[in-house]
This record gives C-alpha cells, sequence and structure tokens, in this order.
C-alpha cells in the first residue's frame, strides 16, 4: 500500500508525495451514455504514462462524469489530462473550467483530433479557452509524459513550465501572446504501451454496458479532406504484435457480461496480412466461446482479395462494408479521396452478402463540396445496385483540423454551413455544490454552391427512406422479386419519394416531422447554438426529447414500429411502378401480396417480440422466390398452400436480449439499435408444418 505525504499548497488543495493523476475520456450520460464504448484512447495515454513514470505517479482513468466529481471531491490531482472530441469536448471543457475555478494549481492538459491545423487558428482557439494550459495533437502519449516530467522539475507550476519555453512533442502551449508549437512525434514501436486490458486498468468497465475496443494497427496511409485521420503526419502505419493482440481477445472474452460486440478501431482492417491472423483468433474465440457475435471494423479501401479472405475467416460476424463517401468522380476528386473499382466493389458486397448471416454496408456523406442531389442519387443507386445491405448515410461534419473545414475550401465551393446540438450530447453534471451544463456542437453542411438547401432537404428524405426500405436487407426478399421483373430497388424508392400520397396519415406524420427537424434544429453560429444549450426552457425540450434528436435514426425507428404501413406504402409504390412498365398482372400481384406478407412475419417486431408464429401462405417461399417470379412470368402455376411458423432459437433470444441491454443505455434508444446490429440475427427463423 502507497503511504501518502501530504504537502499543502493553499487553503483548499492538498497534494500527496505521490502525484496523482487523472485522465478524462469523458461521456455524456443525462440522456443515456452517448459513447457506448470502451475509453480505449484515454486509457492507452494513462498507462504509457504509468509506465514511463513509474511509483513516484499515480495514474487514474475517467469515462463518467458522476465518477469524476466523487473522485475529485476525495483527492485533488496535480494534472487532470482531457480527450476532445466532437462528442465530449464541451463537457470536457466545461469540467476543466470549474477545476480552475475551484483548485487553480491543478494543470490542464487537453488531446485529441477536436483542435485546428494552423497555426494562427490553433492560437485563437487556446485564447479563447483559457482553462486549457496545454494541449497535444496527434498522438497522445509522448506529450503527455514530457509534460508530467518537466511540471515535476517545476514543482507543478504550470507557469514556470511556459516560461522555460520548453517545447513539448506535440505540444502547444499558449505564453502570453506567443504561441509555442512542438514538432510532431509518434510512436514507432507501439508495443512501448502497456496493454491498459492486460493490466487490469480497463477491469471496471467490464460491469457496464459498454462495447470494448481494442486497435491493432495506428495510422491511414490515405489522405481524404473529411477526416482527422487523413494529415500527412498519421500516414505511416504501425501495428501491435500479435501475441499481445491475441492475449487482449482472450483478455476481453474472459472478462466481458452479456455484450456481444467487439470494435477494432484500426481505420483499414483486412487489408493488411496480419489482420488475417487477428481473424483466425477471433474465429477461434467465436468457436469456443460464442464471442464475438459481432465484429465491427472499417475495412480497408485496397486489397480487396485480402479483405474478403479476411471476412471468410470470420464467418459473417463482421458488418463489413467499403465507404465509399460518394461514386461521383469530381466529388472524390474534391476530397482527395480515391475508391475501390467497381468490380472490385461488386465483388466485395457479393462475398459478404454470400456469408449465412452476412451484412455488407457501405458509408454515404451528403453534401460533400461539389456535390448535387442528382449525385447524391446516383450514389444511393449504385450502392444499392451493387447489393449494399445498408448504407449509412452522413451529413458532412466539418471537423476541427480538417482540410475540408478551411477556409480556402468554403470558400472555392460556396459551402452553406449550420450548426446543430449533437443528438445525445447534452447534459448537467454535479460538481461538488455546482452543476455543470454541457452541450456538444458541430458544424455541418447544408448546401453549397452546387446544392440549394431545398435540395439537401430533399435528399436527406431519400436518405429517410432509404434507411427504411433498404437497410439491414428488411425487404430484401420483395426486391429480389422486382429485380427479376426487371424493376430496380431504387426507382420504387425514387417513386415513393416523388409520390407522398402512397404514404399513411401515420406514415405521412412521421415524415413531416422528421422534415421539420430536419430544417428547423440549425443554428446560425456556433454562439447560437451555445445560448440554446444554455437556455433553460430549451434544454428542457432536449431532455424531454423535442429538440435536438438524431432525426434520421429516431424516423426510422418510428417507421420500422408501423411495420404493416411501411409495407403497404412500398407494395403501392412497387405496384405503381410495374404498371407503368406494362409488367403488373393478378398472378404478379398475388405473389407479391403473400411475399410482403411473408416478409411481415419474418421481420416485424423482431426486438419486443420472441414469439413463435405460424400462418398459411398460398406459396412456398422457401423454394426460392427469384424462380418463382420467373415461373409465374412464363404463366405457370406455383400456387401452393403451405403453413409456416416462424421462430427465434435460444441463441437468438440471448443476443436480442444482450443487444437490448447495451443500446437502451444510448440516448438514440430503438433507432440506435437498428442502425448498429445485424438484424439478420434478430429475423426469425422459418420452416414448414408438416
Amino acid at each position: 500500500m502507497v503511504q501518502f505525504l501530504w504537502i499543502a499548497e493553499s487553503a483548499n488543495t492538498r497534494y500527496p508525495a505521490v502525484h496523482k493523476i487523472f485522465v478524462c475520456d469523458l461521456t455524456h450520460t443525462a440522456l443515456g451514455i452517448s459513447a457506448l464504448t470502451f475509453p480505449l484512447g484515454g486509457s492507452f495515454v494513462a498507462s504509457y504514462a504509468q509506465a514511463k513514470l513509474g511509483d513516484r505517479f499515480d495514474v487514474d482513468l475517467f469515462k463518467f462524469p458522476d465518477k469524476l466529481s466523487a473522485a475529485i471531491e476525495i483527492e485533488q490531482p496535480r494534472v487532470i489530462g482531457f480527450s476532445g472530441y466532437s462528442w465530449n469536448f464541451e463537457l470536457s471543457y466545461s469540467v476543466a473550467c470549474w477545476v480552475k475555478e475551484r483548485f487553480p494549481g491543478i494543470a490542464i492538459v487537453f488531446g485529441g483530433p477536436n483542435f485546428p491545423v494552423l497555426a494562427d487558428e490553433q492560437q485563437a482557439f487556446l485564447e479563447k479557452r483559457p482553462a486549457i494550459d496545454f494541449y497535444i495533437q496527434n498522438e497522445g502519449e509522448i506529450g503527455f509524459v514530457d509534460i508530467l516530467s518537466r511540471l515535476e522539475e517545476c514543482n507543478f507550476d504550470v507557469n514556470a513550465l511556459k516560461e522555460a519555453r520548453h517545447i513539448i512533442p506535440n505540444g502547444c502551449y499558449l505564453l502570453g501572446e506567443k504561441m509555442i508549437i512542438g514538432k510532431v512525434a509518434r510512436i514507432l514501436d507501439v508495443n512501448e504501451i502497456p496493454s491498459p486490458y492486460l493490466s487490469g486498468m480497463l477491469d471496471e468497465f467490464f460491469e457496464t454496458p459498454l462495447i470494448p475496443m481494442i486497435e491493432t494497427t495506428r495510422g491511414c496511409p490515405f489522405s481524404c479532406a473529411f477526416c482527422a485521420d487523413g494529415l500527412a503526419s498519421k500516414n505511416r502505419v504501425v501495428r501491435f504484435k500479435t501475441d499481445r493482440t491475441d492475449a487482449e481477445l482472450t483478455y476481453i472474452a474472459d472478462m466481458v457480461k452479456d455484450v456481444d460486440e467487439l470494435i477494432i478501431t484500426d481505420l483499414n482492417f483486412g487489408m493488411y496480412k496480419q489482420d488475417t491472423q487477428t481473424a483466425e483468433y477471433i474465429a477461434k474465440l467465436q468457436a469456443e466461446r460464442r464471442w464475438p457475435l459481432v465484429v465491427k471494423a472499417s475495412a480497408g479501401k485496397n486489397k480487396p482479395d485480402r479483405i474478403i479472405n479476411t471476412a471468410k475467416i470470420l464467418g459473417g460476424s463482421w458488418i463489413l462494408g467499403s465507404s465509399v463517401q460518394s461514386t461521383d468522380a469530381e466529388v472524390l476528386a474534391n476530397i482527395k479521396r480515391s475508391n475501390i473499382s467497381t468490380e472490385a466493389y461488386r465483388q466485395f458486397v457479393g462475398f459478404v452478402n454470400s456469408q449465412e448471416y452476412g451484412m455488407s454496408a457501405s458509408e454515404i456523406i451528403l453534401c460533400l463540396p461539389g456535390d448535387t442531389r442528382e449525385k447524391h442519387f446516383n450514389s444511393l443507386r449504385s450502392c444499392i445496385e451493387n447489393g449494399v445491405s445498408t448504407i449509412r448515410m452522413f451529413q458532412a461534419m466539418l471537423l476541427l483540423g480538417t482540410d475540408m473545414a478551411s477556409q480556402e475550401t468554403r470558400e472555392r465551393f460556396g459551402l452553406l454551413t449550420r450548426y446543430r446540438i449533437i443528438p445525445g450530447c447534452v447534459g448537467e453534471y454535479r460538481f461538488s455544490n455546482d452543476v455543470i451544463r454541457a452541450g456538444e456542437i458541430e458544424e455541418i453542411i447544408v448546401g453549397s454552391k452546387d446544392m440549394p438547401f431545398e435540395d439537401y432537404v430533399s435528399c436527406r428524405i431519400m436518405n429517410l427512406l432509404v434507411e427504411a426500405f433498404i437497410n439491414n436487407g428488411l425487404y430484401e426478399e420483395v426486391f429480389t422479386a422486382l429485380r427479376h421483373l426487371g424493376v430496380p430497388a431504387f426507382d420504387i424508392l425514387e417513386y415513393i419519394h416523388a409520390h407522398p400520397e402512397v404514404f399513411t396519415p401515420r406514415l405521412t406524420e412521421i415524415i413531416a416531422s422528421f422534415k421539420r427537424e430536419t430544417e428547423e434544429d440549425l443554428f446560425d453560429s456556433h454562439e447560437e447554438a451555445q445560448a440554446a444549450v444554455s437556455d433553460t426552457a430549451h434544454f428542457q425540450g432536449i431532455l424531454d426529447g423535442k429538440v435536438a434528436n438524431n432525426e434520421l435514426l429516431g424516423h426510422r425507428a418510428l417507421m420500422y414500429l408501423e411495420f404493416e404501413d411501411l409495407t403497404r406504402a412500398l407494395m403501392t409504390g412497387a405496384f405503381a411502378v410495374l404498371a407503368e412498365r406494362g409488367k403488373h398482372s393478378g398472378s404478379v400481384s398475388d405473389y407479391l401480396g403473400e411475399l410482403a406478407r411473408y416478409v411481415t412475419f419474418l421481420k416485424a417486431d423482431v426486438h419486443e417480440h420472441v414469439d413463435t408464429r405460424e400462418a398459411e401462405f398460398r406459396y412456398d417461399f422457401s423454394k426460392g422466390i427469384g424462380d418463382g417470379v420467373d415461373a409465374i412470368e412464363t404463366g405457370a402455376n406455383i400456387a401452393e398452400d403451405t403453413r409456416l411458423r416462424f421462430f427465434h432459437t435460444s441463441e437468438q433470444r440471448k443476443h436480442i436480449r444482450n443487444s437490448i441491454n447495451v443500446y437502451r443505455h444510448h440516448p438514440g434508444g430503438v433507432g440506435r439499435l437498428i442502425q448498429r446490429s445485424n438484424l439478420k440475427l434478430f429475423f426469425r427463423h422459418v420452416e414448414k408444418v408438416t
């Protein structure tokens, strides 16, 4: 046990001779846990500092504001380090301001990607935030250890360290009106960082509904303008040793409780030959432990054959996608990005979909520089026609520290931006007798010289239709039948988009609500958005779920809950398009109508009901949907009265319970569950009743 020798430095601050350090990778919790993952980034910084500085320092890690509040009342640290991401910066800075007011002798260090790249913008950033003593950009481990070592030499006098004009690796700080900036430094052997899993540093988080994460590589060889990892300083890729990764995976499998997911934070998983070894070890754990059932990782955009092989090893558990962001060549050039070839992409998606529970995924960002309504629709069509099961559609965020957020890019493309309160990232937190209110704010592109705001809203409505009808393969059986009739899925979506009369009153109400939130939950400036957080009435509206929601996820969930209405709208649109093209007949209508009823039994309310259901159908859909449509078109009579039973297996019921238990803690609730889960693991099994 450490014996503390207390040194009094002020009337309200007491420091032990062993220097206590707090590392805070905070998340909002007022509306649920907004960042439902282990604090891996903060744990690397804490673990490295503890190893390099030895027993004279004692480093504690925090994720939840209430835990930090309780700890700081008991013992004040010498230094507090905060992570700065788009989803937690305002929370972290608000807490830092409170600390500086109560305990001015505590040094405050920030790190993370939410920081400008240009020196004059960095200086302006720090001048507006005087509670930050030092900011570490890029990797945080080396700079944080350097600051702690130098502060120890100065008896933790921040001003003394600054006046010495010490150059901190990756570090920035203000000395009067002068900005002191350190050179970029990276840990070339990341194995110098002790594993925060194997040391036990992350043990407490296994008692929470958080999803464990691991990192096997750092760095990205690509230079996408919209991404904080596209900087040249991060282009070199370094790797943790395979035996360490295997040991971490075993440790997590031993410790995890009722969480079926694993997140691999690598930026290009599957692209490197060592990733095959990682996949093989995960597959071994899946065979022995039935964990993880779901693996989430961003796939690389090169080496498609290697990525396919990695996915094959994981047997459909990897929610695998190849992000395209846009399929338009001009837009891609504007953001300094290139995609894999169309043929490789099609091969990639086809393989994933061929796996038993495989779910292919892709990402598209709306309103990138040079984007138009037509280009965005074409990107969606391309993904859907190439067989992508789930398209994750994002608004273009202007992140600090990215090329796309530069003034030059804004002016060149005439970007129209607005600010919004990030859904779920707002709350009030008690520290001592004070209440800290914080809300995260992001800047998004809602128009440009090429895309009027009205077109942006139109694209967002199409995004909602893709979420409702395409994602998670919700109606893939119906779209398979329509494809055999020569009607692409996106043609149906375009018809529905242009003919809102196909919707029932309830769906019309949901879409109107979505449009209203898309248009109205925006602010002209960061200050206006911040004022809304400070306004008591507006803040209460956020807590009550009336404003600042994730409109896409929330309304997608509302539409899923109206499954029969949703199915009716789809079939109305499908029959109209078939009629326009002379492909509608009584037999086709009967077959598609029965197929839609079959899909409803298979996939409706799977997150709520795990009961067994039986129903009579006029066709045996187990014989192949495409073949059935082809036969009907030739005039064949394939009617065959069949009774089917729909049910969940015991393993499915457990997975559904575990998934609900995780995502009920997130502000997005059912919407987040639907977006982030592989619903093919939720859909009912079916068998003939003899």
